[in-house]
């Protein structure tokens, strides 16, 4: 009995030990030690011989990710705990894959360190995998953890995330290898040196970096518009324009550049067709009075095919005798007669897309109503940058989920991006951790990128974030307000930019090496006579 408790006690523990950076700024530290309760229990079973371990991950990985990601089901309460479980399932094929290949190892007299070495490879590759993969939720990265202790973590220019993601899981198996006593006076040297070196490094990078001065000026709109009960239901499109071009008017000034309006600013858009959108003659005419500026908004749009018999793409929906895509969409509205567009790529799964519907068709339609749009969206393959007449500046735009994927934001730096732009709706979720976790990876990107970053939120936050992560402004939660600010421009490309995630690749193939290693170790030797 004695053993059962303590075996929860240690799974619960690693559990909420590692919840606390998501939950608690500036406490991305406690994630060195974190996983430390969970291996310990495991070691306890290996050297005892006990079964049941897995029970005890599954409570760990379902305590992190409901604590963590508990906000998914504001929107609907049975994808929020597929999500949680789903999430948790992943964590947990890890270690469960982990203890079978330490068991091979140990039963063949190898040192359980080449184990360990697999788990370490394992998490990392598959961290790098769930970034692309059909059915994709990296919120919990480990390296993600670091998202409010940014004084630590300026190396992530050269590594991203990932890289945070290896400095956490090393630590934890050097610490819990100094505490087994195995080479305890050298590994503590190792562990000091894997710490501080990093931590003093970024702290000076932090301090020390300066912007090269290239300002523009931006002014946020943040409208306000509860998306559950006004936005898509009782609050008229007229009303809603109304509020939106009101509040840019009252932050623009003649030196503005830009007004950001949040996600899905305007519905029902075709393309190609822009103008018979009562909405989209109303922000013309807004640029045109102010003829200095570029607006940049969210919207809804309609792409339509010419007559096909056969379906064009896997998101592509009946209409008449030919077909349509829906889009989350992105635009971009100047002076001159262009509109830019760019279509949200990274799609939420059960939101906007219903993963392997080339598979199973049937479940195309069973998704949830969030931004606006049901259904599995269309994309586009590259990252479109919009451009400004007579300006330098150029700006690629994360539409929501999308600025959680590091290397994804690089591309529109590679593309020619001197600064970002995050256009987000996070009201679905209500006052919860949801929509802070979610600004706090905006300073990841900016970190990634060192481009600064301009984020409008329909109900916040909204923030200016600088070159070092830093939100220089901010609005608070479900206000209806604007920000005016200037951010500086940026031309140069990080050794993140310019490599992406290198760590995720070549952990990936370190992975595969140590499977094929542990898979020779597992298979019985013959029996010469």
């Amino acid at each position: 009995m004695n053993s059962i408790r303590n075996n929860l006690v240690f799974s619960v523990l690693s559990g909420i030990l590692l919840s606390i950076p998501w939950l608690v700024p500036h406490t991305g530290v406690i994630l060195f030690f974190a996983f430390i309760p969970l291996l310990w229990m495991e070691h306890a079973f290996t050297t005892s011989g006990k079964k049941g371990c897995w029970i005890y991950y599954g409570l760990t990985f379902l305590i992190w990710n409901a604590c963590t990601v508990f906000w998914i089901s504001f929107v609907s309460v049975i994808p929020g705990i597929l999500a949680v479980i789903g999430n948790a399932a992943q964590m947990f094929i890890i270690f469960a894959v982990f203890r079978r290949v330490k068991r091979w190892f140990l039963r063949k007299g190898k040192p359980d360190l080449f184990a360990y070495l697999f788990l370490l490879t394992f998490w990392i590759a598959w961290e790098y995998f769930y970034f692309d993969a059909e059915i994709s939720f990296p919120w919990l990265v480990l390296g993600n953890g670091f998202a409010t202790n940014l004084r630590l973590v300026q190396w992530y220019e050269w590594t991203g995330v990932l890289g945070g993601s290896l400095w956490v899981f090393t630590s934890n198996l050097l610490i819990f290898y100094i505490l087994r006593g195995v080479r305890s006076k050298s590994l503590s040297v190792v562990l000091a040196l894997w710490i501080f070196v990093p931590v003093t490094w970024s702290i000076i990078r932090f301090y020390t970096y300066k912007e090269k001065p290239d300002p523009v000026e931006v002014v946020i709109v943040q409208p306000n518009i509860d998306p559950v009960h006004e936005k898509f239901h009782n609050m008229p499109q007229e009303e809603q324009d109304r509020r939106i071009l009101g509040i840019a008017s009252e932050w623009v000034t003649s030196s503005t550049n830009y007004v950001v309006a949040p996600e899905t600013s305007i519905p029902s858009v075709v393309e190609g067709q822009y103008f018979d959108s009562e909405s989209m003659r109303k922000y013309k005419d807004f640029v045109l009075d102010h003829p200095n500026i570029a607006f940049i908004f969210g919207a809804n749009t309609y792409g339509f095919y010419p007559y096909s018999p056969v379906k064009p793409s896997p998101s592509a929906r009946p209409y008449k005798d030919s077909w349509y895509e829906v889009y989350n969409t992105a635009i971009q509205l100047d002076t001159t007669e262009r509109v830019q567009v760019y279509h949200k790529s990274k799609l939420v799964v059960g939101g906007e897309k219903m993963p392997f519907i080339d598979v199973f068709p049937f479940i195309e339609k069973l998704s949830l109503n969030l931004g606006g749009t049901t259904g599995t969206l269309g994309s586009q393959p590259d990252r479109t940058v919009f451009t400004r007449p007579g300006s330098r500046a150029k700006t690629g735009v994360a539409i929501c989920y999308e600025s959680i994927y590091g290397a994804f934001v690089t591309e529109y730096v590679k593309n020619g991006a001197n600064f970002l732009t995050v256009i987000t709706n996070d009201g679905w979720w209500g006052d919860t951790p949801g929509y802070r976790q979610h600004v706090s990876y905006a300073s990841l990107r900016a970190i990634e990128t060192r481009r600064s970053i301009v984020q409008s939120a329909n109900t916040g936050i909204s923030a200016f974030i600088n070159q070092r992560g830093e939100r220089e402004q901010q609005t608070k939660w479900w206000i209806q307000t604007g920000l005016r600010g200037k951010i500086n421009l940026n031309e140069k490309l990080t050794f993140y930019v310019k490599n992406g995630d290198y760590p995720g690749r070549i952990f990936t193939w370190v992975f595969l090496l140590l499977s094929v290693y542990s898979l020779i170790i597992a298979f019985p030797s013959r029996k010469r006579g």
